[in-house]
């Protein structure tokens, strides 16, 4: 928490402009449907944790790679529907690092909404005990 409290006290002018400014892809033409679909998608997951000012720095770092990982494995399903030539292996890898990204994003989602974790029997049973009437 230092750290980002380091960082915003300097003036934005000092800082990098992604860190200003989360849906900013270093590097890229902006105009580009991918670059788009990138924007689109890290404005979502910014949005489902908790808002641009409610997420911390690591959480939209995370939105950013889970962004980028995830317009890959779009891109790449699209060339196979068009019968491009594509390395399956890599389609099948690209997908599952989507997919693990997504899974990040909404455990901590679930985290900050405080969402309880499910509970089995045994613990359930812990947690509740019947009343002192009902065991005699």
């Amino acid at each position: 928490m230092q750290a980002r409290a380091a960082i915003a006290s300097r003036p934005p002018t000092v800082r990098s402009r992604s860190t200003n400014d989360h849906l900013f892809i270093f590097g890229l033409d902006g105009r580009t449907a991918e670059a788009r679909r990138v924007r689109d998608l890290i404005a979502m997951m910014v949005d489902a944790l908790g808002g641009k000012e409610s997420a911390t720095d690591e959480e939209k770092s995370l939105a950013r790679e889970a962004a980028f990982a995830i317009a890959s494995s779009e891109r790449t399903q699209a060339r196979i529907l068009r019968g491009e030539q594509v390395d399956l292996k890599e389609a099948s890898r690209l997908a599952n690092i989507a997919a693990r990204y997504r899974k990040d994003v909404r455990l901590r989602q679930k985290a900050k909404a405080g969402t309880p974790k499910p509970m089995g029997a045994l613990a359930l049973h812990f947690a509740n005990p019947p009343a002192r009437e009902a065991r005699e």
